[in-house]
């Protein structure tokens, strides 16, 4: 699979079915744009959800304690494996992509008891 652009229309629903199945891995977040660079904003934190509410036309990341939010949000895209999801965009009004990269969390052994 590759990238592919999300409707607007679909959203909603997108943010629901990925905040289902994306709970508990982890997350990066940079922010790309002419005017700053690259920033990474978090790394490593837990997905807990994703909102988007037309109404205020804000788009939400809940990750960790961090409460990311996307104000005016234009586009949206998904980077869909076999796998699952690896990895979604979204593109504010002044042109700040705002990357977000999952990664399932390391799993370590169990430390061994003596």
């Amino acid at each position: 699979m590759a990238i592919r652009k999300i409707d607007r229309g679909e959203w909603r629903g997108f943010c629901i079915r990925a905040s289902r199945l994306l709970i508990g891995k982890q997350v990066e977040i940079e922010i790309v744009s002419l005017q700053i660079g690259a920033q990474l904003e978090a790394r490593g934190l837990p997905f807990l959800g994703i909102t988007f509410d037309p109404a205020t036309d804000i788009l939400e990341l809940l990750v960790g304690e961090l409460d990311h939010l996307i104000q005016e949000p234009r586009e949206l895209y998904v980077d869909e494996q076999p796998l699952g999801i690896v990895s979604f965009q979204i593109v504010d009004s002044s042109g700040f992509r705002q990357i977000v990269t999952l990664r399932d969390p390391l799993l370590l052994p169990s430390p061994a008891h003596d």
